[in-house]
């Protein structure tokens, strides 16, 4: 008997298996993606500094309205300002004494002190004045008054006489520049002080036998003009002497 052939596999089931194979995977990766990145996204990075993200509540500042206040060491018994006074207040009469005796207030003794001595300064003042008006004597109250005396016109001073100005020395002054035998000498020297502006002259005289040549300058009627020429002539190393005539 002939066996029966077996059917040989199509072609198209061959060709067709890995297409599906490809898609399936397709499908596969993409949903392990999926998963992934929304595993990434929602779960925390370890290499994030979670204080970065979100502040731990103990760096957080402490709250302003919690925080302790400073001036609580001033207020006293009294507590701060705007809390509930402890003490009695106007419309509660204070707690009477132990010994039963009423509590006075200690500011009304220094208030009613003070007071007194304030209505007493006017008293005082007005008795201090008139103590000195009834001390003093009638006498010496019209002693204290007394009549302005006349006061005559009388003539002025004369005005001090002004020093006579002093009298002029007698006689006149001459600077002698030089005595020389020879008359042209003297004469160089005459020209030389009218070379100065001032003015000079030769007088001749006789000593002992011998003819001298004196050139003087001057004459000078005040000893001040002398010695302001006198003066010049030594800076221009001219040595001068002084003649009385």
């Amino acid at each position: 008997m002939a066996k029966p052939r077996r059917r040989a596999p199509s072609r198209s089931n061959s060709r067709s298996s890995p297409i599906f194979t490809m898609l399936a995977g397709l499908l596969i990766g993409l949903v392990v993606a999926a998963v992934v990145a929304f595993y990434v996204t929602q779960a925390p990075v370890p290499f994030v500094d979670r204080a970065t993200r979100e502040p731990s509540q103990n760096n957080r500042p402490p709250d302003p309205r919690q925080a302790p206040d400073p001036n609580s060491g001033l207020y006293g018994r009294d507590g701060a300002a705007g809390l509930p006074h402890s003490g009695p207040t106007a419309d509660q009469p204070a707690p009477p004494p132990i010994g039963g005796q009423p509590a006075t207030p200690p500011s009304a003794q220094p208030d009613d002190a003070v007071g007194a001595l304030i209505a007493s300064l006017p008293q005082q003042s007005a008795a201090a004045q008139q103590a000195p008006r009834q001390n003093t004597p009638p006498s010496a109250a019209a002693g204290a008054i007394q009549p302005a005396t006349p006061t005559t016109d009388r003539p002025a001073a004369p005005p001090a006489a002004s020093p006579a100005p002093a009298a002029a020395s007698s006689g006149s002054y001459f600077l002698q520049v030089g005595a020389f035998r020879v008359a042209e000498d003297a004469e160089n020297r005459r020209v030389e002080m009218l070379l100065l502006g001032l003015p000079a002259e030769i007088q001749k005289a006789d000593v002992n036998g011998v003819l001298v040549n004196r050139v003087r300058v001057g004459p000078f009627e005040r000893l001040d003009d002398m010695n302001r020429t006198r003066a010049r002539l030594a800076a221009d190393n001219i040595t001068s002497t002084v003649v009385r005539q």
